[in-house]
């Protein structure tokens, strides 16, 4: 059985009730988690990162927290690490904001959305970026997804196409949109 396979069927087994299974299914992203959380720190932070606060252990770890207090019934991976993702970056914005609101102030953390435009290395506050994937998130699902994992998990575009189970072209032309998208509003 795949990992996809065996983590569904560890969610469902918790949405009947079995939390050890609900904890089986969180240490099976654990590593990814950790891996999304370093990438994000870098990016955020560049050579800047060693001295920060928050570690990608620490994301992970209050990320993981967040996730046993949600009350929502996961349909498979793909479901988990969306809310995952979400959860995240919540966790990024409240470190941005009491970094903020230190006495001697604290700098903002940015999160680099390198290709919206071909030109250009465009940053965007983390908040910037969950209000527009909100608004995206609307309008349509998929290519909310689609840029959540590709800007945020840095996952390849045939990665994507394998987890959202679409075709490669369909995850393309998504992402092209979400580009377009997201940089008319960020206003990029």
């Amino acid at each position: 059985m795949d990992q996809e396979a065996q983590i569904t069927e560890l969610l469902q087994r918790a949405n009947a009730g079995d939390e050890a299974s609900m904890d089986r299914a969180i240490e099976a992203i654990y590593s990814d988690l950790r891996r999304v959380a370093s990438f994000q720190i870098k990016k955020m932070h560049g050579s800047r990162s060693d001295a920060l606060t928050l570690q990608p252990t620490a994301l992970v770890n209050e990320t993981y927290l967040r996730l046993l207090t949600q009350q929502t019934a996961y349909a498979n991976r793909s479901h988990l690490i969306a809310i995952a993702t979400r959860l995240m970056l919540r966790v990024l914005i409240d470190y941005q904001r009491a970094k903020a609101a230190e006495k001697r102030g604290g700098d903002r953390i940015r999160v680099t959305l390198s290709g919206l435009k071909e030109d250009s290395n465009t940053e965007a506050g983390v908040s910037d970026l969950m209000d527009a994937l909100e608004q995206l998130e609307k309008e349509d699902q998929r290519k909310a997804d689609v840029v959540r994992l590709r800007a945020i998990w840095g996952l390849g575009m045939g990665e994507i196409a394998d987890l959202l189970e679409v075709s490669l072209a369909t995850v393309e032309r998504d992402w092209r949109f979400a580009k377009s998208w997201l940089a008319d509003e960020l206003e990029y």
